[in-house]
């Protein structure tokens, strides 16, 4: 690979983690503006769109078998939970804080999920990195000052559910190439959301978005052509030209991201424990990754 062609997928990635990251604040202001299931069934369906410009674009087969739509469809209904406790995390509690409890704690699980499946007890770097997620997580919730009742306030139930679902659908997703390429993956998956999401609009509110302001359509577009469409097509792209390790070294820079962007955007503080919290869960990670790349 080129040095220029080098430089150029570095600055794509900084850019689509950034989206990412700003991608909580957008939740937060979108909630504002109606209800959850409709911002789903449009946020899917404009990534879908998206993401099929994108197959056209590089001639990628769209067809899918049978066993691979089953897959999807088992996919799809964990993105559509996750998305529904994502808005309404993000409509309850702090955008920032949520951003970096989901961000840093998806590794975590989904490493503790292949872990419990697998029936394999981690060690070493992986066992001390379980554990500090843990505990970071345990920080970011405020567990040590309001006890385990914290779970339930500001909207941190909600976003521990966000990281449950997308760990499930990170194990479900991770066997998908036996089936078809990611990319075509992603546009169905988007699609049919969009479509299962649909099941819980009132019809009566989904053509209600075209009454709303700039505002609306600017974050509605940054969360779904933003981070969905590009941010993930971008991370795929990078994962197969930079190597997995080096691809996912920039998943770190999100939960910073959607920090400063809710402190800018929506003026939220930066709390002593989602600062403790975010550091010791981002070590977690390196640390169960650094596990990955030496078994």
């Amino acid at each position: 690979m080129k040095r220029s062609e080098h430089t150029f997928l570095y600055i794509i990635m900084i850019i689509a983690m950034a989206t990412w990251g700003l991608s909580w604040t957008n939740g937060k202001i979108l909630g504002n503006y109606t209800s959850i299931p409709v911002l789903m069934v449009w946020r899917f369906l404009f990534a879908g769109l998206s993401m099929l410009a994108v197959l056209l674009y590089r001639k990628t087969k769209i067809s899918i078998s049978w066993r691979g739509f089953l897959q999807i469809l088992a996919s799809s209904i964990f993105l559509v939970l996750y998305n529904h406790f994502y808005f309404t995390g993000t409509h309850h509690g702090a955008a920032g804080a949520g951003g970096v409890l989901v961000t840093t704690l998806n590794p975590v699980l989904t490493f503790l999920l292949i872990t419990i499946i697998h029936k394999e007890m981690p060690r070493g770097k992986a066992m001390v990195g379980l554990l500090l997620g843990i505990l970071g997580g345990s920080i970011l919730i405020n567990v040590w000052q309001e006890g385990w009742s914290a779970i339930f306030k500001s909207g941190n139930q909600y976003f521990v559910m966000c990281a449950s679902t997308w760990a499930f659908l990170t194990f479900i997703s991770s066997r998908i190439n036996r089936y078809m390429s990611t990319l075509t993956y992603s546009f169905w998956l988007y699609m049919i959301s969009s479509l299962l999401a649909f099941v819980f609009v009132n019809p009566s509110e989904i053509l209600t978005v075209f009454s709303f302001d700039i505002i609306f359509w600017l974050n509605l577009f940054a969360i779904s052509v933003g981070a969905m469409a590009f941010a993930t097509t971008a991370y795929f792209i990078a994962a197969s030209r930079l190597g997995s390790k080096k691809a996912s070294a920039f998943i770190f820079t999100v939960p910073v991201s959607a920090m400063l962007f809710s402190m800018i955007i929506l003026d939220e503080p930066l709390k002593l424990n989602v600062l403790l919290g975010g550091t010791l869960s981002i070590i977690a990670v390196i640390l169960i990754n650094a596990s990955k790349s030496n078994d």
